[in-house]
C-alpha cells in the first residue's frame, strides 16, 4: 500500500491532467452539436471524435488500473499481515526460556530499542517469527560479532504477557527473581539491572 501511495504522490501532476483530459474529453462528446457550433468546435469534433474517445476511453481505463492495484494492494497487504499476526501467535505459544530471555531484556533494561547480536539463536528466532524488528535501519559492528538495534513489533506486544514471558504469577520471590536474573542471556551481563 505504501508503494502505491507513494506512486500516486510522485505521478500527482499525470494524475491531475488525465482527470482534467477525461472531463474536456467526456464533456466535448457529450455537448450537443448546437452548443458546439456557437463556439466554432463542431467540425473540429466531428473531424477528430474518434481520437477524442480514444481519449476518454484510455483516461477511463488509467483509472480503472489504478483502483484495481490499489484493491490488490490491499488484499495483499491484508493477507501479509494475517501471515505476520499467525507466525508471532504461533510463536508466542511456543517461546522457550532462551527467547523469553530476550524479550526480557527490554523490561529489565527499560528501554525501547535494544541493540542484539544476531547470530544469538534465540535473537534469529524471533526476528525471523516477527517478535523483534529493525528499529532504526542501522547497524552497528561490536568486536567480533554484529548486533542491530532491534524493538518489539507492536503488533506482538499485547501477547507478550507475564506467562509469555515466563514470569511467575502474582509477586515475586526473591528465589524467582534470583532465577530470572541468572537466565539472563550473555549480551545482557554488561547492562545488568538490579531488581
Amino acid at each position: 500500500m505504501h508503494e502505491l501511495k507513494q506512486y500516486i504522490q510522485n505521478y500527482k501532476q499525470i494524475n491531475i491532467a488525465t482527470t482534467w483530459l477525461l472531463l474536456a474529453a467526456t464533456l466535448v462528446l457529450l455537448l450537443p452539436t448546437t452548443a458546439l457550433s456557437v463556439s466554432g468546435l463542431d467540425q473540429w469534433v466531428s473531424q477528430y471524435r474518434g481520437y477524442i474517445s480514444i481519449i476518454v476511453i484510455s483516461a477511463i481505463a488509467y483509472f480503472i488500473a489504478l483502483f484495481l492495484v490499489q484493491a490488490g494492494q490491499s488484499v495483499l497487504d491484508k493477507k501479509s499481515d494475517t501471515e505476520t499476526m499467525n507466525k508471532i501467535n504461533n510463536m508466542v505459544k511456543v517461546m522457550n526460556t532462551s527467547e523469553q530471555a530476550v524479550i526480557r531484556e527490554f523490561i529489565f533494561q527499560k528501554k525501547d530499542i535494544i541493540s542484539l547480536p544476531l547470530e544469538m539463536a534465540a535473537v534469529a528466532n524471533l526476528v525471523e517469527n516477527c517478535i523483534l524488528v529493525p528499529a532504526l535501519n542501522s547497524q552497528e559492528i561490536i568486536g567480533t560479532g554484529s548486533k542491530i538495534k532491534l524493538c518489539i513489533n507492536i503488533k506482538a506486544r499485547s501477547l507478550l504477557d507475564h506467562k509469555a514471558l515466563g514470569f511467575p504469577e502474582g509477586k515475586m520471590t526473591d528465589l524467582q527473581a534470583k532465577a530470572l536474573k541468572s537466565a539472563r542471556p550473555a549480551f545482557a551481563k554488561e547492562f545488568y539491572v538490579r531488581h
